[in-house]
């Protein structure tokens, strides 16, 4: 039996002190030899018919991108004539992923021999009326590539048909918690996409609300004139005014002049908020003009129902 030595390593180690202190130092340390495992010459033989199937199929390639680009006049014909190549090493790349399922297995390995058998052809159709050059150049192509599918006959797993139904049924859950899996990825997304916009949203109508919290008792007269300085000096800079906001709080604590008719008939909302939807740009602006003719509403109301009615009347601004 052969043996190795592995190479000696330098380590790092703590070495302790009488008196109890440590300190660290770098030692050699030697390995005993170990038995060397004999050689795979099942996988090295593996290895070797796979590298000199490699060897053939570069020439393979190489011959009838030759052969097929000059049947198309040559120039992009030579791009053209890769397609063959590259479709047939596509068809053998499925065929070993699918190893281990037989149904899925038997479209890739048709394909392949299709693929085949047209590149055969169109190298044959490039050497005739040389019928000798022709059968050469078509066979040099296709034992290397009839080479592969021997190869992948080689290393066919095969099952019983109690091993098969098992894969089937593992492969068949595992594929529904991969499928649940992608459909929250893509719910959680659209949450987050949504609470983002809604965020972004509501970020521009923190002024409004604050300045219609504090007018509840204020003078129609006087919020209304406060409301129109502060829709222009939005449409104008798209800034809300800290001046206007100011001088609306200081008149919500001015008492107003004459008492409210409470008798009086209350003032339809829905009819109001599509007359200012109707004259108004934006839905700041539309919810302060409310606010300013109707000071006793809810400004959560208010803005509810100027959304409400701007979407029916079109899209947002």
């Amino acid at each position: 039996m052969k043996v190795r030595t592995p190479p000696p390593e330098r380590r790092r180690v703590t070495v302790a002190r009488p008196d109890g202190s440590t300190f660290e130092t770098t030692q050699t340390v030697e390995f005993a030899p170990q038995p060397e495992p004999p050689r795979d010459w099942d996988l090295l033989s593996t290895r070797a018919a796979v590298g000199m199937v490699l060897a053939l199929t570069a020439v393979a390639v190489a011959w009838s991108t030759w052969s097929i680009g000059g049947l198309l006049h040559g120039g992009l014909g030579y791009l053209a004539a890769l397609v063959f190549d590259l479709s047939w090493g596509t068809a053998l790349i499925l065929e070993w992923k699918a190893r281990f399922d037989p149904d899925k297995r038997a479209f890739p390995q048709v394909l392949g021999w299709g693929l085949l058998a047209v590149t055969m052809g169109a190298i044959f159709w490039h050497a005739w009326p040389d019928l000798r050059y022709a059968v050469v150049g078509a066979v040099v192509s296709g034992v290397a590539k009839i080479l592969w599918l021997g190869i992948m006959k080689h290393i066919e797993v095969s099952m019983t048909q109690r091993d098969r139904d098992d894969l089937r049924d593992r492969t068949s859950r595992a594929n529904v918690r991969m499928a649940f899996a992608s459909v929250d990825r893509a719910a959680l997304r659209t949450e987050a996409h949504t609470a983002a916009v809604r965020r972004s949203l509501e970020g521009a109508r923190p002024t409004v609300l604050e300045l219609s919290a504090s007018t509840q008792d204020t003078d129609p007269a006087e919020l209304a004139s406060a409301g129109e300085q502060f829709a222009e000096q939005i449409a104008s800079t798209g800034e809300h005014p800290e001046p206007v906001r100011e001088q609306i709080a200081n008149t919500a604590s001015t008492p107003p002049p004459t008492s409210t008719n409470t008798d009086r008939e209350r003032p339809n909302m829905a009819a109001i908020v599509r007359e200012q939807i109707a004259n108004t740009a934006s839905n700041a602006e539309a919810i302060a003009n409310v606010l300013a003719i109707i000071p006793e509403a809810n400004p959560g109301s208010v803005g509810a129902a100027v959304r409400r009615e701007r979407r029916k009347a079109g899209p947002y601004l």
